[in-house]
């Protein structure tokens, strides 16, 4: 997290959140959460099986914005103190402003070329967005999940492709490394990072089943949200698996986190890094089946 995600959520523990509550609910009535971003002193989040963006200001859930049919998965930061929704029902980003007003929707990359099922995003340091068009979620689909660059002048171009479901994405501290979840594969990929997003070196990250131990499980089970702290530790959301999980560097496992709720989507470090924001569905055949939205402390850094 940047000292300036700090620094603006630092009001919400001491303003809302108790901040000794292990687990506080934040919103316990939510459709399909997922996607959530820091953006404008608040934080932003998707619920899909509403059409519609929420807010929650360290007090209060509110929608900000809707768009039947959108499906939004994902909130991220754009230019000009816009935010950028990923649809993926619709397949298309849209970009609004925080109040909630359309100011563009996105449907093709700069070679004409639509996109499959938008799905999680990541802004870097220069105000380009990383993000993943997931490809079709099915235990028979091909890997064409890709990894897309909207840059800050609204180029979108692909800069990653043949992945099985790619899903949640995070970069490295320093932004020289892109993680993304594999979901179907059940493993996290790599990236180097070159100028203007472009990405190369591909590479194994880890592979779930090697870290928290081989055993049964059903097809849709594997990687989701991604989320890393400033020392390189990373959160993985197991969608399927009612926990997130976090790793070292060095895909070493830290900790783990259940969750009453099946399909855990994405997590988001707050306050300091000493809690995380976790969107949690409870179902993944009815989106309109209502999950929770939580703020848990970070086994890492939250407590002394």
């Amino acid at each position: 997290m940047s000292s300036k995600s700090a620094v603006i959520l630092g009001f919400l523990s001491a303003a809302a959140l108790a901040a000794e509550a292990d687990r506080i609910v934040i919103n316990p009535k939510s459709a399909y959460p997922e996607g959530p971003a820091v953006a404008h002193g608040a934080i932003y989040y998707a619920e899909m099986g509403d059409d519609r963006v929420m807010r929650w200001n360290g007090t209060d859930n509110a929608p900000v914005w809707s768009r039947e049919g959108c499906g939004p998965t994902s909130v991220a930061r754009g230019t000009n103190d816009t935010l950028v929704i990923l649809c993926d029902r619709e397949q298309v980003l849209v970009r609004i402003t925080r109040d909630g007003k359309t100011v563009e929707v996105i449907s093709r990359d700069k070679n004409g070329r639509e996109f499959l099922t938008p799905n999680a995003s990541i802004n870097d340091a220069s105000g380009g967005i990383f993000w993943s068009a997931s490809g079709l979620f099915s235990p028979t689909a091909k890997a064409e999940g890709a990894v897309m660059y909207l840059a800050p002048d609204g180029t979108l171009r692909r800069v990653a492709e043949g992945i099985h479901y790619s899903n949640g994405v995070a970069l490295s501290p320093d932004g020289k490394l892109l993680y993304v979840s594999e979901h179907l594969s059940r493993r996290i990929l790599a990236y180097d990072v070159g100028a203007n997003g472009a990405l190369s070196g591909t590479r194994v990250f880890l592979n779930l089943d090697d870290v928290v131990g081989k055993a049964e499980h059903d097809w849709d089970v594997g990687p989701d949200g991604l989320a890393m702290d400033h020392l390189g530790n990373l959160y993985i959301a197991e969608y399927g698996g009612g926990r997130l999980i976090v790793v070292d560097s060095h895909a070493k496992l830290e900790a783990t986190i259940s969750f009453a709720e099946k399909y855990v989507t994405a997590p988001l470090l707050i306050d300091g890094e000493r809690r995380i924001f976790v969107t949690a569905p409870v179902s993944f055949e009815d989106p309109q089946a209502y999950g929770e939205v939580y703020s848990v402390v970070n086994p890492l850094y939250g407590k002394d």
